[in-house]
């Protein structure tokens, strides 16, 4: 994934798009761990968006516990757990936008992307998988 001497830049249009899907299916997890890597570091880098997704989950945690006692009860409708979590989750998001979690959420996306097409484009999946256009060999031997 990160041996420096497999990045070479694409000869032609035709081999770098091909490169290009190749290596998106190919690393596609590496990809998803390295947006993940990314998010953490944003969440551990903003403290008051850490402390926001803190209370969101003590919210919710909250709600679990008096959900065990007796269901949440508004104008004679019974709320279910998720129906719960799904309100708590809309009263939060604009506290979220407000701590600047539509900030980190570009970031992330532009970040992430601009990784995943360098790498995409630049590492030689050739050289570890074989060239698709090379001619298939047979290799038959009698016993």
């Amino acid at each position: 994934f990160a041996t420096t001497s497999n990045f070479k830049v694409p000869v032609n249009v035709k081999g770098w798009s091909t490169r290009l899907v190749r290596n998106v299916d190919y690393f596609q997890s590496n990809y998803l761990f390295v947006s993940v890597g990314l998010i953490i570091y944003c969440l551990v880098t903003s403290p008051l968006l850490l402390l926001v997704l803190a209370a969101l989950s003590g919210a919710c945690y909250i709600a679990t516990l008096r959900n065990e006692e007796k269901p949440l009860v508004i104008r004679g409708i019974s709320l279910s757990l998720p129906q719960q979590y799904g309100c708590l989750t809309l009263t939060f998001t604009p506290v979220f936008f407000l701590a600047g979690a539509g900030a980190v959420l570009f970031w992330v996306l532009t970040a992430s992307f601009i990784v995943v097409m360098c790498h995409a484009s630049l590492y030689t999946i050739e050289k570890v998988l074989g060239d698709p256009e090379a001619p298939f060999e047979n290799t038959i031997e009698e016993v």
